[in-house]
């Protein structure tokens, strides 16, 4: 489950990174001053999200709502632009809150087998 969050973060944030070069540059191009600067703001929350995305293995529950607030503020800023990305960053934000805690041992049970067999 943590491999396909940081792999939808990174697609999300590739998407994001994409999208918030476009309405930067279409910003400046048309001299949109306000539009310029939303798109450099997502640009630049889509190269955090990249982070937080394998950041969700340690801190889920905080990289899932940063995932998510990230999502939100993208599809605002940047609207339709940004829906590729704010599918991809919203999934892996809600998947974040879903990985389970691996306990020692928990995730092999091949080595549990061998630990019983040597306690006998």
């Amino acid at each position: 489950m943590k491999i396909w969050v940081a792999v939808l973060a990174v697609l999300g944030g590739i998407a994001g990174l994409i999208s918030g070069f476009f309405v930067s540059v279409s910003g400046e191009v048309f001299g949109e001053e306000a539009m310029s600067s939303s798109g450099t703001s997502v640009f630049w929350l889509s190269v955090l999200s990249i982070f937080l995305g394998f950041l969700a293995w340690k801190f889920k529950k905080t990289a899932g709502t940063g995932l998510i607030l990230i999502s939100l503020y993208g599809f605002y800023a940047n609207g339709l632009f940004f829906t590729l990305a704010f599918i991809f960053l919203l999934i892996a934000g809600i998947l974040s809150f879903n990985i389970k805690t691996d306990t020692a041992g928990a995730s092999e049970p091949h080595a549990q087998v061998v630990e019983q067999g040597e306690k006998q």
